[in-house]
């Protein structure tokens, strides 16, 4: 029983940690509690759909990576891995908050992007932890948790330019999408390639993507109209 409350500290603690720093930022109009869970419980669920879409390919996926063959991961990072997550958070982001009226200025669907991807990420670490142990979760609540994070906030953030600016554009959505799609993708084809190199460049990315994300936050929320 220990062993199990621990291993939820582990994989799930950290997703709530960032859930509230991030939350925290919005100072002027936070969102509705009662809403941001859902998204984070959202993407907690969103894990068992793309877990079974991707275990058609795991046994490829599996040869590929063993085999060295670069050619054959770089497909299934793009589009098995990547392509199955980014497609399903941001189309599950669109549906429960693309039209909802809580979505009503352009720093909300960031939170709600960065919400949905920690939900997904938190499930994933407990999954990984439970198989490789505590190290592995240590690992992915920094690394991980903050890359899905990141990749869905930007989705997130290119949701809220669709429904708030006008006219509406509907490639924004898209265009939010393959932001989110092709650094998902480039991520773990960098992590599948397991090397040293590659990994630093892997982390590289998320600390960039994180970091301009941070700055968009910043930049909306001083922009707020709810600011006094």
């Amino acid at each position: 029983m220990l062993n199990t409350l621990l291993l939820l500290l582990a994989s799930i603690g950290p997703g709530l940690l960032w859930l509230w720093y991030f939350y925290r930022m919005d100072h002027y109009e936070p969102e509705p509690p009662k809403l941001v869970f859902k998204l984070f419980f959202a993407g907690i669920l969103l894990v068992i759909p793309a877990g079974l879409l991707e275990q058609i390919w795991k046994p490829q996926l599996i040869s590929s990576i063993n085999d060295g063959a670069w050619r054959d991961f770089l497909v299934m990072a793009f589009f098995v891995v990547a392509l199955i997550e980014e497609g399903l958070k941001t189309w599950f982001l669109w549906w429960i908050v693309g039209r909802n009226q809580e979505l009503d200025e352009p720093v909300d669907g960031i939170i709600y992007g960065i919400t949905l991807g920690l939900g997904f990420a938190s499930l994933e670490n407990l999954l990984w932890a439970s198989m490789y142990g505590y190290g592995v979760a240590l690992l992915r609540a920094v690394v991980t948790t903050l890359a899905h994070a990141s990749f869905t906030g930007w989705a997130g953030y290119y949701i809220s330019k669709y429904k708030l600016e006008t006219p509406h554009n509907s490639s924004r959505v898209f265009g939010g999408f393959l932001l989110a799609w092709a650094s998902h993708g480039f991520y773990d084809f960098l992590l599948f390639m397991q090397n040293t190199m590659a990994s630093i460049i892997a982390f590289a990315l998320v600390i960039i993507l994180l970091f301009r994300l941070y700055q968009q936050i910043q930049n909306q929320v001083e922009q707020s109209p709810f600011a006094k």
